[in-house]
């Protein structure tokens, strides 16, 4: 029997009224190479960003590399890599709250969350107030 190491069944992700990922079903074998190719608004980084957790499915299910999406995000994440396009971060949060977000979807308790956003250079203005979208440095 082959080894999967993405499957996805009727994976749906709707935002609002745009539907950006429609009952994707795909299996991919474990030592494919494999890419999503298609053009923008198609639903590539989305469909990534539910194989990693990052958002949830409206509808149907996922396993990356025998993990389901829905449960084991944090296996999945120390398990694999991605390098979005886009920077990840929400440009109306501040900074702060975008290190908080992403503390949380890493299963961080609050303490190590500002712990890690304290730890920056010594002698910087803090930009932890600021909107992300202000910041200079951002992708």
């Amino acid at each position: 029997m082959k080894q999967i190491a993405i499957r996805a069944s009727a994976l749906t992700r709707q935002f609002s009224s745009v539907r950006a990922l429609n009952d994707l079903t795909i299996e991919v074998p474990a030592g494919v190479v494999f890419g999503f190719l298609g053009p923008n608004g198609s639903g590539k980084t989305t469909t990534i960003r539910l194989l990693l957790n990052l958002i949830e499915p409206t509808g149907g299910s996922a396993e990356v590399l025998g993990f389901d999406t829905r449960t084991h995000g944090h296996e999945i994440r120390s398990r694999c890599g991605a390098l979005l396009e886009h920077s990840g971060l929400y440009e109306r949060l501040s900074a702060e709250d975008n290190l908080r977000f992403y503390g949380r979807v890493a299963h961080m308790t609050e303490r190590a969350i500002m712990v890690r956003g304290r730890s920056g250079p010594r002698g910087k203005r803090s930009v932890s107030s600021r909107r992300s979208g202000s910041c200079a440095g951002r992708a």
